[in-house]
């Protein structure tokens, strides 16, 4: 009995072992049958969310690509911004200066029409003169008959007017001035006294006052003395490089024509002028003798070519510096007052050009000339500094005034 009970201890607890045994077996097996079903279902949800995380670090980089891209815009905008407020600024500012134009185009209109008014009553107070002319000196002449005065060296747009109001339209009339007439001439356009004679419209009038045949005779006789200029020296030019000669103070119409009949067609061939190329041009082509050298034309020429030319420009930049003349101290004068300022040594029809643009006209202005003055005048005329006191303007004009006062 007692073998028997030991036996089904025995037995028993082989039972509780084996069935122990199979619950660890059962427990393995569910554990890794729980095990493989979640890391089968675990796998695929980190397959999605890897599959997710992919798609978003795609975003991310597609995200960090729009925002470089909109970084990138907005500083183009910022630029194109910078730019168009540079341009509006630059509008406004030129629409500022279109205005400052607009009123200075205004400003020149109205004194524009002020000069037509006062030139259209000054030349009707010259007509209304006509009375104290002997036009059986001179003769009479239609307008059909009208020359270009212009052709005359001394005679330009101005004084051709002035001209015609006194119903003087030909060379002839003026071939046949005499002192009488020039003198009532000069009175009634009231041009300055002794240029007249000091241009010798008379002389060069006889010589215009011919048929249009004469004169083309006469420029071939001029062409025909060609082999005696210096070409190598004064150089050659053609007619398509010709400069406009008559800018020169003391070349007239008919004088361009005999120089452009010597192939004599640019400032630069002028400035290039010696003595003796003085003299053979003075008398090929029958000149006055120191016409040429007191005109100072190779002196005009060699100014013309350092500003290429542009006198009108040279003569408003001299305009435009008018405010910086004391006329307190020099004394106020106007056209009709004019002296003939080139008898004082040293101003030539250039200068006397230049100056009167300041109006200055008289040699009683010249002489109120302080130092101060000359330095000012000197800068403003662009001449040498040392000029009007080399060739001493003030007193050569106090001289002038007391030659004035005498014969009064």
């Amino acid at each position: 009995m007692r073998t028997l009970i030991i036996l089904l201890a025995q037995t028993k607890s082989a039972a509780a072992f084996e069935i122990l045994i199979l619950l660890l077996v059962a427990a393995i097996i569910g554990y890794i049958t729980a095990w493989l079903y979640y890391k089968s279902v675990y796998v695929r949800k980190i397959k999605t969310i890897e599959s997710e995380n992919d798609k978003l670090n795609k975003q991310i980089v597609n995200l960090h690509a729009d925002k470089i891209n909109l970084h990138n815009s907005l500083s183009e905008k910022d630029k194109e911004i910078e730019f168009l407020s540079k341009e509006v600024h630059t509008l406004k500012l030129l629409n500022e200066e279109a205005a400052q134009e607009t009123n200075g185009l205004k400003l020149k209109n109205k004194k524009t029409k002020e000069l037509l008014y006062e030139k259209d009553e000054a030349l009707v107070l010259i007509a209304q003169r006509k009375h104290l002319l002997d036009y059986k000196s001179f003769g009479t002449a239609s307008e059909s008959e009208k020359d270009d005065l212009k052709m005359i060296c001394g005679i330009g747009p101005f004084i051709e007017e002035r001209l015609h109001a006194l119903d003087i339209k030909t060379f002839k009339q003026i071939s046949k001035f005499t002192a009488k007439d020039i003198d009532t001439i000069n009175i009634a356009i009231e041009y300055f006294s002794g240029r007249i004679e000091r241009d010798e419209w008379v002389a060069q009038a006889k010589e215009l006052n011919v048929t249009k045949e004469k004169r083309i005779e006469f420029l071939d006789r001029i062409r025909a003395r060609k082999t005696r200029l210096y070409y190598d020296r004064i150089g050659i030019a053609k007619k398509e490089e010709a400069d406009d000669l008559t800018t020169i103070s003391g070349i007239g119409g008919w004088i361009k024509e005999k120089l452009n009949a010597l192939d004599i067609y640019t400032f630069r061939q002028i400035s290039n002028f010696i003595d003796e190329d003085v003299d053979l041009v003075t008398e090929v082509i029958e000149y006055f003798p120191g016409r040429i050298e007191r005109d100072e034309w190779i002196l005009q020429a060699q100014e013309l070519i350092r500003i290429e030319g542009k006198k009108s420009e040279l003569l408003k930049r001299i305009r435009d510096r008018k405010d910086r003349i004391y006329y307190d101290r020099l004394g106020v004068a106007h056209k009709h007052q004019a002296n003939n300022l080139t008898r004082i040594k040293g101003i030539s029809l250039w200068i006397e050009e230049r100056l009167n643009v300041l109006d200055i006209y008289t040699f009683k202005q010249i002489s109120n000339l302080t130092p101060k003055d000359v330095e000012t005048i000197s800068e403003i005329l662009e001449i040498s500094p040392d000029r009007i006191n080399r060739d001493d303007w003030v007193t050569q004009a106090g001289e002038l005034i007391k030659k004035q006062l005498q014969k009064v």
